[in-house]
């Protein structure tokens, strides 16, 4: 059995998981055709020496029909079933030539890297702000899910300029993980982790939370969202959102192709990938080498166009200032008339500077600054005296419910 051997050697950077299920898969492959492993090599070596193209690939077609044969197992399966035989043949320095058209019935070859626009996609698809911040984290982070369902509040580290760092060894390998997350995130976690403060109407405020899983059940935020249900819960918005031909393991792809190292080595340690002792020795990068690094790379990883971030992050740090004075306006204007020329003076010009901040917005992102552009428009009009329209006199009605733009 020297091709197994060949084979198993290749595979020794592999988890003994995936060693052991792809040498059952591929067992039963050797069955289905009725040749060893030493005798499905030399097939494919003699075949390779043919003249004509056409008579390279007959265990292409050994594969292809074998394929045919998975049909009770779902689609992960049998691209994991797939990937192993591959995997056996690539070892042996023959890679088989597929292409998508051999793909399954319903399923595709391997996962297809997601672009900056699907993820805009899947992110506006999420029905909840937790969802919203995991896929933000996935394509900023290239953890696997496994990995996401470890992460604790208190596994960052404030970086500075909207940049988070965190440590963890990861699941699959048990490796170290040295990662960062950019400004589009941090902005939707600080805004996740404030609402989980807050409590919502079915839960309390939570206490301790640094010690809480940051993707958390929604019915107990103690405890993590598991891997499993995280996957299914992605599967469920990639249909939401009418994305054919993805699946979640898109992200980490996403990240990889967009992270530009000058070497492969410094990629792997971002996300937890097991190096070589060589990579280990010589490639070795401090923490805060490994940020400088992310940092210049984070414009390729952002989905938002770059001149606006700076904008929009600026707008959202004054966003719940500018409310909460709001608010208060709005409620003395109610109860006692505003005297002095100075004083009107002073709130026009407030009011004023607030429609600009919220005008400059809504040009920038058409959600929750409209309804901010509408509530300047009351305090200027409550502070002159003008009378409100039924449709401004609601919002104010429900201006003291407001907390964040964001849906439960």
């Amino acid at each position: 059995m020297q091709a197994l051997k060949v084979w198993q050697a290749n595979l020794a950077n592999r988890s003994e998981g995936t060693r052991q299920q792809y040498s059952n898969f591929f067992k039963k492959f050797c069955e289905w055709t009725g040749l060893t492993p030493d005798e499905l090599r030399e097939k494919k070596w003699k075949e390779n020496q043919e003249e004509k193209p056409w008579e390279r690939s007959q265990v292409e077609n050994l594969l292809r029909q074998y394929i045919g044969t998975l049909g009770e197992y779902g689609c992960s399966t049998k691209e994991l079933i797939i990937a192993a035989i591959r995997s056996f043949f690539k070892a042996q320095g023959m890679p088989l030539f597929l292409d998508s058209q051999d793909a399954p019935t319903g399923c595709t070859m391997g996962s297809k890297t997601l672009k900056h626009e699907q993820i805009r996609q899947l992110r506006n698809a999420s029905e909840y702000l937790r969802d919203k911040a995991l896929i933000m984290f996935l394509k900023d982070s290239g953890l696997r899910e496994s990995d996401a369902a470890k992460m604790k509040w208190r596994d960052f580290r404030d970086y500075g300029e909207g940049f988070w760092g965190f440590e963890i060894q990861t699941k699959k390998k048990g490796t170290l993980a040295r990662g960062f997350v950019g400004p589009e995130t941090t902005e939707i976690l600080k805004f996740y982790k404030e609402k989980r403060l807050q409590g919502t109407q079915k839960l309390p405020p939570e206490e301790d939370i640094e010690n809480h899983p940051i993707f958390a059940l929604l019915t107990d935020p103690t405890k993590p969202l598991r891997a499993a249900i995280m996957s299914g819960l992605m599967g469920d918005i990639i249909k939401l959102a009418g994305l054919e031909g993805i699946s979640p393991h898109g992200l980490r792809k996403f990240w990889e192709q967009n992270m530009h190292c000058e070497k492969e080595a410094y990629q792997k340690q971002f996300n937890g990938r097991a190096l070589t002792s060589v990579e280990r020795a010589y490639n070795w990068k401090e923490i805060d080498e490994l940020f400088k690094i992310y940092k210049v790379n984070y414009h390729n990883l952002a989905i938002e166009k770059q001149d606006f971030k700076e904008v929009e992050e600026r707008l959202r740090r004054e966003y719940e200032d500018e409310i909460k004075k709001l608010r208060d306006e709005i409620g003395r204007l109610e109860t006692e008339k505003v005297s002095t020329t100075k004083e009107l003076r002073a709130l026009d010009e407030k009011a004023s500077r607030a429609v600009e901040l919220a005008e400059e917005g809504r040009r920038q992102s058409n959600g929750y600054w409209k309804f901010m552009t509408k509530l300047m428009v009351i305090t200027r009009k409550t502070a002159e005296g003008i009378s409100l329209t039924d449709e401004e006199r609601e919002i104010v009605k429900k201006l003291k419910e407001i907390t964040l733009p964001f849906p439960e």
